[in-house]
């Protein structure tokens, strides 16, 4: 009998051991909105924009006389779309993960009437075109190179020739994006900072391009990089072609498995 009442004591202390172990354990912590704010300004003059129309995630706002916006209680969401319009502005559109409850972006607007706005009407399409990993923006993008386009031959260059991110020639370009799509799961690839210069029929932009990615499984990580680089190009019958492509320099390359 008293091994009998030993066992269920200690049947009871285990029980309530367990119970008390569970209770301790911290409850994950979901963040389902947050509030995004940023500043508009103009691309060439770095000037805030006044009364550009921001909208997220089916919410307007307008930005006030320092070209500041904010828009609460926005969903968080793997995949947000931002569009930003304004008076002789270029349309701004780009998508973005949002997963905490307080993030800040900003956006350049380009002048409607900016002789570099068909170069960055280019590169931001190449950008919108790559992020989408969609086989059939492929002839978009190689719309925008020069048949006589080739690639830098600098160390940099090749390195991001091997890696997809950089077609070796004008033939490459499909394989090139073909590659990305194959890899990736989900990828950003910017093209920021851009130092655009022209001279008549030429034109050479300076930048840093960033790139945000994911691999596929099994081999599946995060990776952040960013390189300087100089894209040239030409005025092929009045349309401005890519004609040459270097990567100048790594600043980042992080790779985090997943």
């Amino acid at each position: 009998m008293m091994k009998y009442c030993l066992s269920l004591l200690l049947i009871f202390n285990i029980i309530i051991f367990i119970g008390c172990g569970n209770g301790s354990e911290e409850e994950q912590i979901i963040v389902k909105q947050g509030d995004i704010f940023g500043t508009v300004i103009d691309k060439e003059t770095g000037q805030p924009i006044k009364g550009a129309s921001v909208q997220i995630a089916g919410k307007t706002t307008q930005t006030d006389d320092n070209g500041k916006y904010m828009i609460k209680s926005i969903p968080t969401s793997d995949k947000l779309e931002i569009i930003v319009t304004a008076t002789n502005y270029q349309e701004y559109k780009d998508s973005f993960s949002f997963k905490q409850e307080l993030l800040s972006y900003n956006v350049s607007l380009i002048p409607s009437k900016s002789p570099y706005a068909p170069i960055n009407l280019i590169l931001d399409s190449i950008s919108a075109n790559i992020a989408s990993l969609d086989g059939n923006k492929i002839p978009d993008i190689q719309a925008n190179f020069s048949k006589s386009y080739v690639a830098s031959n600098s160390d940099a260059t090749i390195f991001g020739v091997i890696a997809g991110v950089v077609p070796a020639n004008y033939n490459a370009i499909p394989k090139s994006i073909e590659t990305i799509i194959d890899k990736y799961t989900k990828i950003e690839f910017k093209f920021v900072d851009r130092d655009i210069k022209i001279n008549s029929d030429n034109a050479s932009v300076l930048m840093r391009i960033k790139i945000k990615a994911q691999t596929k499984p099994p081999d599946a990580a995060d990776y952040d990089i960013e390189a300087s680089g100089k894209i040239d190009f030409k005025k092929e019958n009045d349309v401005w072609k890519i004609t040459y492509w270097e990567l100048i320099e790594f600043f980042k390359f992080e790779q985090n498995p997943i």
